[in-house]
């Protein structure tokens, strides 16, 4: 267990750094009149990365352990880091961001899964929840300590807090060393694999189609997610514009969902394989009834009620959703699963990000608020209810 908890505590520390520089990023480049473009840049580099890059390093798990591939990403990401300490321009930190964030497409997945070997005794969901709530409350400290650090050090002195750390974690994954004897290094990484790169690449995504459980949780949170993610966009102008709560009732708002999120990260410990589609079902229409209720409510007492539901609903359907991904592959296909499951996300996201700004300035804030929610509900339940009458049909 005290490997576990080391990977754990290692964790932490990459997220809180990588959220620190994050913010840092942003700050500084506000401030030097670089423009809004660096900031959309990256943002925008960080995505597409997640998207198209990332899937393309998946096959590396067939060929290497995933101890070698989470030591060797982090490398490169210390690479990156190095890069940007000696030359900090905006087309350098943009390049830096694409790089970095497909390199951690597949180095979350590797600790991941690295953490779950590790700790036989340990369920999958509690393993993947303790992992959670280290990645949420380190991206909550880290966001909150951007700024300073910028402000008080240097955006060079951020960077060079990460690369520090990721020379932490390297050694903490060094000392862990592989599950069993030979387990790790002689299932995943012999090198033996002939099969051709495409076959490969498709493999974990095909499996995740193939299993029916899988197949509908993905579809439906697929769009789901896209609802979500026009609440980010539409909270700030409701609390500005119509709730007109200022910069302290959005941060309230705001604050309200992430702590939800960790809450909902320990919870999500309880749930098992079992049940983790009824999870994954009841939570997203809980969390659809939440986001409609902030825009219902007209009230930031109200509005920070229901985004704490929904933050606690969010973070069990991810638990659920990985439980389901891990449970419909073999051990060795997982880190390839769980690096699908992130672009699937990801790319969800970014569309309800692109179709968020449209849609707040026709309806506005409240309006789009209610319809996130509604989206929200209508499609996590609609895949199921196609599922299941083209069962019924099927069996008529």
């Amino acid at each position: 267990m005290h490997k576990v908890k080391a990977l754990i505590i290692a964790y932490f520390l990459t997220v809180l750094c990588g959220a620190m520089t994050s913010i840092g990023v942003s700050v500084h480049f506000a401030t030097t009149g670089a423009g809004a473009g660096v900031v959309s840049g990256t943002l925008i580099a960080s995505a597409c990365a997640s998207i198209f890059v990332a899937p393309f390093l998946a096959p590396v798990f067939d060929k290497f352990s995933i101890r070698t591939v989470a030591i060797g990403s982090i490398i490169g990401e210390i690479v990156v880091l190095v890069t940007l300490v000696l030359f900090l321009r905006p087309v350098v930190l943009i390049a830096g961001t694409l790089v970095s964030s497909a390199l951690a497409g597949v180095s979350i997945p590797a600790i991941f899964s690295l953490t779950e070997k590790l700790a036989p005794d340990l369920a999958a969901a509690q393993v993947f929840s303790r992992l959670d709530t280290a990645r949420l409350v380190g991206g909550f400290v880290g966001s909150a300590a951007g700024g300073v650090v910028v402000e008080r050090v240097s955006l060079s002195g951020a960077f060079l807090a990460e690369i520090v750390v990721n020379l932490c974690v390297i050694v903490v994954l060094c000392v862990v060393g592989a599950p069993r004897v030979g387990d790790d290094e002689q299932c995943q990484g012999a090198g033996g694999d002939q099969r051709s790169f495409w076959r490969r690449l498709v493999e974990a995504p095909s499996l995740l189609l193939r299993h029916r459980q899988a197949r509908v949780a993905l579809q439906s949170i697929w769009v789901a997610i896209i609802f979500t993610s026009v609440y980010n966009v539409a909270l700030v102008f409701f609390a500005l514009n119509e709730l007109h709560a200022g910069g302290l009732g959005y941060a309230v708002l705001g604050q309200g969902f992430v702590v939800g999120r960790i809450v909902g990260a320990r919870l999500s410990s309880r749930v098992r394989e079992g049940n983790a589609f009824v999870v994954l079902i009841v939570g997203g229409v809980v969390m659809g009834v939440a986001i409609a209720g902030v825009g219902v409510g007209r009230s930031v007492i109200v509005g920070v009620v229901c985004a704490l539901v929904a933050g606690v609903c969010n973070a069990v359907q991810v638990g659920a959703l990985r439980l389901l991904v891990v449970g419909a592959v073999d051990v060795r296909v997982r880190p390839k699963a769980l690096s699908t499951m992130g672009s699937v996300n990801s790319s969800a996201m970014l569309v309800g990000y692109v179709c968020g700004a449209p849609l707040v300035q026709c309806v506005g804030g409240g309006c789009a608020l209610v319809l996130s929610g509604v989206g929200t509900v209508v499609f996590t339940v609609l895949p199921v209810g196609v599922t299941w009458i083209a069962k019924k049909i099927r069996r008529t």
